[in-house]
């Protein structure tokens, strides 16, 4: 199983060519302490992207950091994913503010492909 850490994401972000400031560290933090209770990778990750994009964690670049998140959940997984839809589950869940941890876990898993 994948355990990304704090350190990880603002790595991430610093990659993606932002600064990896946080912007809401307490967003992260419990996303982060829900991924350390051993759920499955696909609740983990849905946590973390809606760190991402719906508490905005990091001052920029949370699209572009919660896309590499994924597909680094996805390739740890050997999962196939579609990158169209990828990116525009990623677009509609930071448009809409979709908080639901459910209905993110669906969404995330719809750009797999089977």
């Amino acid at each position: 199983m994948l355990a990304l850490n704090k350190k990880d994401l603002i790595g991430i972000n610093q990659q993606i060519g932002c600064n990896g400031k946080l912007h809401n560290e307490d967003s992260i933090d419990f996303a982060l302490s829900i991924a350390k209770q051993n759920k499955s990778w696909l609740y983990e990750l849905s946590y973390i992207v809606r760190s991402l994009l719906v508490d905005h964690c990091f001052e920029d670049g949370n699209k572009r950091s919660a896309i590499v998140v994924i597909i680094t959940y996805f390739d740890n997984n050997n999962m196939d994913y579609d990158r169209d839809k990828l990116t525009k589950t990623v677009w509609n869940i930071s448009k809409k503010n979709i908080t639901d941890i459910n209905k993110l876990m669906r969404l995330i898993k719809n750009a797999i492909v089977p």
